[in-house]
């Protein structure tokens, strides 16, 4: 029995709703990552652009999430990328929002 390998037949199948969010989410980490370097770069007076990619990465977050928990619904289907897409992107909506918060409040 020891040598023997199982396999477990199934329907299920990679959530595509979940795969998509997860891009999602990871673009909205990336354009994070290079709107803060162009910031700093530039001694923190960033242009209309870098405000306008932010508020526009944060919605990418937001709408990556509810996709990913629409993912997480789905019937038949792995629940993997759907939950690490909510969670990433919950995580990067997160930063978005305490980046936001503080520079309202300085």
């Amino acid at each position: 029995m020891k040598g023997k390998k199982s396999y477990k037949f199934t329907r299920k199948k990679q959530s595509k709703r979940g795969m998509f969010a997860l891009g999602m989410a990871v673009l909205s980490g990336v354009l994070f990552v290079a709107v803060v370097f162009l910031s700093f770069r530039s001694g923190g007076n960033g242009s209309l652009y870098l405000g306008s990619v932010g508020v526009a990465s944060l919605l990418l977050s937001v709408g990556g999430f509810i996709l990913a928990v629409a993912g997480l619904k789905e019937e038949n289907s792995f629940r993997f990328f759907p939950c690490l897409a909510a969670v990433v992107s919950f995580v990067t909506a997160g930063i978005w929002t305490a980046l936001y918060v503080a520079g309202i409040m300085l």
